[in-house]
């Protein structure tokens, strides 16, 4: 464990209140992002060493539950090696700056993450079919339209 001071900045700090699940209890703590690890400590300048957790392979979520009551300044923190958290930010905005900063260090995507590369994904693959279409109408006007009349049509028509 490393002290405040060895951590350093980090990308992003702030506090959070943090619960580990099933039944910790919240805990209100200075939390220092750094790299792929969340530091946390009791305050800005407490001399003891932190708790840290590993982001990688972790999935971060939002729309978290935080004592029995949906919370839009609440994300969840689920570890590679099986670890649950609850963490509360002061404001949904800052919840939303946690969540994609942490995210920046995780190599897991969420649901909803996959769900939007899905369906961009299908968005593209409908706007090259699409053009293959239109390519394909194309031709087949212009192959019509430089097509001969046939004779007995033609005879026909003249009568």
């Amino acid at each position: 464990a490393l002290t405040l001071t060895q951590v350093g900045l980090g990308q992003s700090r702030g506090y959070l209140l943090v619960r580990e699940m099933p039944d910790g209890s919240g805990l209100r703590r200075w939390c220092v992002l750094k790299e792929d690890r969340l530091w946390l400590f009791e305050s800005p300048d407490s001399p003891k060493a932190g708790q840290s957790i590993l982001l990688e392979e972790a999935v971060v979520s939002d729309g978290a539950r935080w004592r029995n009551t949906e919370q839009s300044n609440s994300f969840q923190v689920r570890t590679a090696s099986g670890r649950h958290y609850i963490m509360q930010a002061k404001s949904s905005g800052d919840a939303n700056m946690w969540i994609r900063a942490m995210r920046q260090h995780t190599a897991k995507e969420t649901p909803n993450q996959i769900m939007d590369k899905a369906e961009q994904a299908i968005q593209k693959a409908e706007v090259a079919n699409a053009l293959r279409l239109s390519q394909h109408a194309s031709r087949v006007r212009r192959k019509e339209a430089n097509k001969p009349e046939r004779p007995e049509v033609k005879a026909a028509a003249d009568e």
